[in-house]
């Protein structure tokens, strides 16, 4: 862990920051760019101040030092004098760095339930999440692996951690709900444009799902993953389809952590 016991204290105590996860290997990461752009972005709606991305590629540097590589890396903003009673004039953010080993992705499609649920500010990758533990947890608790939010009339949003994206056999189709635009959806995008496969991002809903031939989770982290069943539609296993998201994934080079 990179940072003071004091700053870990004030993360722990002081649920106010945003981050970003960056699957960091070897040679780089891949999207680096954007992440360093989201955690930027994000920080002037939460802070007031940006976040250097200079300063972030070094600390991640020296964070994963004597770490087995890849790893997951989480990059956690936050500002020392921030409380309830100060939230205006609050000082440039600094950064606490976790690295943790990679996830794996699941040895079986995942099977999620949807739950009319959304997150305060979905554009936004905030550290705000017992809520969305807890959608987590009451689908485990029926017997799903994920939860998939959608609004009151059904249109679909996001997953907990992870964007959707649909297939139909010739295109992907992303719902176009507020949801926090994740690096692994735009990359992938960026892949499949450059695969020459179409894409779009449209309206969503429960009862559309049937009509799509597969489903899939979009994570930086794990990448993309082939989705088994929602709610009570089950997708067939698509080989073509992970072939697809893959061979989008690999046609963006991982960037060197520092210049």
């Amino acid at each position: 862990m990179d940072g003071s016991r004091d700053d870990l204290e004030t993360v722990a105590s002081v649920n106010y920051g945003n981050f970003t996860a960056i699957a960091v290997h070897a040679d780089g990461v891949r999207g680096l760019k954007l992440h360093l752009e989201r955690l930027d972005r994000d920080a002037k709606i939460v802070f007031g101040h940006g976040i250097d991305g200079d300063m972030v590629r070094e600390r991640v540097h020296q964070a994963i030092q004597g770490h087995e590589l890849p790893a997951n890396v989480r990059v956690t903003a936050f500002t020392r004098n921030a409380s309830p009673q100060n939230l205006l004039g609050l000082e440039p953010p600094d950064v606490v760095i976790k690295v943790r080993p990679m996830r794996q992705r699941p040895a079986t499609p995942p099977r999620v339930r949807t739950s009319v649920f959304s997150r305060y500010l979905p554009e936004v990758k905030h550290v705000g999440t017992f809520s969305l533990y807890h959608e987590i947890r009451l689908a485990q608790q029926a017997g799903f692996d994920d939860v998939l939010f959608t609004d009151t009339d059904g249109r679909i949003s996001e997953g907990s951690v992870w964007n959707i994206g649909f297939y139909d056999g010739s295109k992907v189709v992303w719902p176009d709900a507020p949801a926090l635009p994740g690096v692994e959806m735009a990359l992938l995008r960026a892949g499949l444009r450059t695969l020459g496969v179409p894409d779009e991002r449209r309206g969503v809903f429960i009862s559309d799902i049937g009509n799509f031939r597969s489903a899939f989770r979009s994570n930086a982290i794990v990448g993309p993953t082939l989705i088994g069943a929602i709610d009570d539609v089950a997708y067939a296993p698509d080989a073509e389809l992970a072939d697809l998201l893959e061979r989008a994934r690999q046609t963006v080079p991982r960037e060197p952590l520092l210049p």
